[in-house]
């Protein structure tokens, strides 16, 4: 890391931090996890852990926000909001693409209802200051949600196509 400027070494130093803690993750709950087990883990100097975050729990938020942009970054076509079966379908196989990394999140109580939901351009319409709209937004993200997590935890037996078709049969916006 000798020749990155401090910028490139940051970034270097916070994905392996990132790296390092979705690992550790995987073999215990995040609680039990020291700063000592994350930089030795990680590779780098307890130093640089705290030149970068002030704590793991800051680390566990931004690897859930980047997670969040991640699965929202791919909704932004407007073709999503022309075929909302083809945006669940895209929604669900990203969760099963990345199962690990949603279910660690999960257990880490990262995944609140808006968390996986409010981000997407499908559903993130104008209000127009209208309590009744904001109301029926809420329903469908706290449905929507519940349905998403409940899947996940059921071990994902039904398809990615059935819960493409069902949620935009039920969950009409």
């Amino acid at each position: 890391m000798k020749n990155l400027s401090n910028k490139e070494a940051n970034k270097v130093t916070r994905e392996c931090l990132q790296t390092a803690l979705i690992q550790l993750m995987s073999q215990k709950p995040f609680e039990k996890i020291t700063i000592t087990e994350l930089v030795r883990r990680s590779g780098v100097s307890r130093t640089a852990f705290y030149r970068n975050y002030e704590s793991k729990e800051e680390i566990l938020n931004e690897v859930c926000r980047s997670f969040i942009d991640s699965l929202s970054a791919s909704f932004s076509d407007p073709t999503f909001q022309k075929d909302p079966v083809l945006w669940y379908r895209c929604f669900f196989q990203d969760i099963w693409d990345h199962a690990m990394l949603f279910g660690l999140l999960l257990e880490a109580h990262m995944l609140n209802t808006s968390a996986f939901t409010s981000s997407y351009s499908l559903v993130k319409k104008d209000h127009d200051g209208e309590p009744a709209s904001l109301y029926r937004y809420l329903a469908w993200e706290g449905a929507f949600s519940t349905i998403v997590v409940r899947w996940f935890q059921g071990g994902r037996k039904e398809s990615i196509d059935f819960m493409a078709e069902f949620c935009s049969q039920v969950l009409v916006f």
